[in-house]
């Protein structure tokens, strides 16, 4: 009973937090999660602690000023992630649609619609990542796959609120794999998160910044399908709440190699890449290194 209550309790708080985040102006928006995100630094939050960290590993030749600004100004960014979800998830498509200001790669998404094959679009944790399935739903259907969150009661709510931005949900597990599959065999677009940490099992180690890291094998799987095109996306997020860049940026080379540590370590110089074009808004609050090779788990404490 008490369980139930306390469920009922963090969908209500999370339908009305929304709901007062999406009516607020871009702009206003952003300003909001800025000032969350400088809360957390200030109070040497969890998130930047982690933040510290892996910036200490991927740019040991930045100085210690260099790295500290770029911890500040990356909470900032998350902050804004969290609060624009509200305004995505709740604001008319084609108003969120009008304010993609530039895409740059367009070329190499027509290109691969064109062609009426697979396609996967990879899109790691930098900007404003929920929006870029309204960048591939508004040329062709989307299916993405999502790990579901730790609290079960918010799962329908999201998938309910994500289907505002386009796209049907797999769930990223046995069943979801073998949809999405599916998808591909029948020449139609899939979405996956490319540098979420996987299962022991699930993974190899390769470098991503120079620092080994558990990287997902299931992106080389899926490469490696005839006929089956990899895309990478990020939505870049623009100042004071003008809209947002797209990039699409063809991979690297081997990233359907059948060697799954070259695959993997193409994989993560595809995500550099994107990572460079807006540093700052990079989700490095992520325990991307939890994972070690032999066994151990970083101490990210």
């Amino acid at each position: 009973m008490t369980t139930d209550w306390r469920s009922r309790l963090h969908l209500a708080l999370a339908r009305n937090g929304m709901a007062l985040l999406a009516r607020l102006p871009l702009a206003g928006n952003h300003v909001l999660g800025s000032l969350l995100g400088e809360i957390a630094w200030l109070s040497r939050s969890r998130l930047r602690r982690v933040s510290e960290i892996n910036l200490d590993l991927c740019r040991p030749t930045a100085s210690a000023e260099e790295r500290r600004e770029l911890v500040r100004r990356s909470l900032r960014e998350t902050g804004k992630t969290l609060t624009e979800s509200a305004w995505l998830w709740h604001r008319p498509r084609n108003f969120i649609a009008g304010h993609f200001v530039e895409v740059h790669g367009a070329e190499l998404l027509d290109a691969a619609t064109a062609r009426g094959q697979g396609l996967v679009i990879a899109t790691p944790h930098i900007g404003s990542w929920e929006l870029c399935n309204l960048a591939v739903s508004t040329h062709a259907p989307i299916t993405y796959l999502y790990r579901p969150p730790r609290t079960s009661a918010l799962e329908p709510l999201l998938i309910d609120w994500r289907r505002n931005l386009g796209g049907e949900p797999a769930r990223l597990d046995s069943g979801g794999i073998r949809q999405v599959l599916g998808e591909l065999r029948a020449g139609r677009t899939v979405g996956i998160l490319p540098d979420q940490e996987p299962d022991a099992t699930s993974g190899v180690f390769a470098p991503f910044f120079g620092i080994p890291a558990l990287t997902m094998t299931l992106l080389a799987r899926l490469a490696s399908r005839p006929e089956t095109t990899v895309l990478f996306l990020v939505a870049e997020r623009l100042p004071r709440g003008r809209g947002w860049r797209a990039h699409f940026l063809a991979p690297e080379p081997g990233i359907s190699n059948a060697d799954k540590a070259e695959a993997a370590a193409a994989i993560n110089r595809t995500a550099e890449r994107c990572i460079e074009l807006c540093p700052t808004q990079y989700l490095w609050s992520y325990k991307r290194f939890r994972a070690m090779p032999g066994g151990e788990r970083r101490n990210y404490r």
